[in-house]
């Protein structure tokens, strides 16, 4: 199996493209990655556009790598799964929490609006500002 692995800059985020297999022997590589990127506490787009299949260990460091960044407050969004990769996604039910975008450019604008609403969050719970529009107690 091999699996290529590139990261670059976009947008304000990480972008890593992936393009081979992702299963037992290239994971721990993949999972490096992005490990690497969590302890930036950026956001990171993970471009998939290349990869030919996914397995559950693969799917698992994906998700633990999401996780992460969220607990950093920080996005993660798939683009661009292959159709065999996203039916994986589909079936094991990533799908149903991860943001998958069909391209670079949606993911971007995405995470932009996701940046935007954590900045509204975070500055009107600063203020004291409650969910229901009141004012601080």
């Amino acid at each position: 199996m091999d699996l290529n692995i590139q990261v670059t800059d976009a947008s304000g985020a990480a972008v890593v493209s992936v393009g081979g297999e992702l299963g037992p022997d290239t994971a721990p590589a993949f999972g490096k990655a992005l490990d690497h990127l969590c302890g930036k506490a950026r956001p990171v787009m993970v471009d998939l556009e290349g990869l030919t299949k996914i397995d559950g260990l693969g799917l698992s460091v994906l998700v633990q790598a999401f996780r992460r960044l969220r607990k950093h407050e920080c996005a993660l969004i798939v683009v661009a799964p292959p159709p065999g990769v996203r039916k994986v996604m589909t079936s094991s039910g990533v799908e149903d929490f991860m943001p998958i975008c069909r391209t670079l450019e949606e993911a971007a604008a995405l995470m932009t609006i996701l940046q935007r609403n954590a900045t509204n969050v975070h500055g009107a719970i600063s203020r004291g500002v409650t969910p229901e529009g009141g004012g601080p107690h």
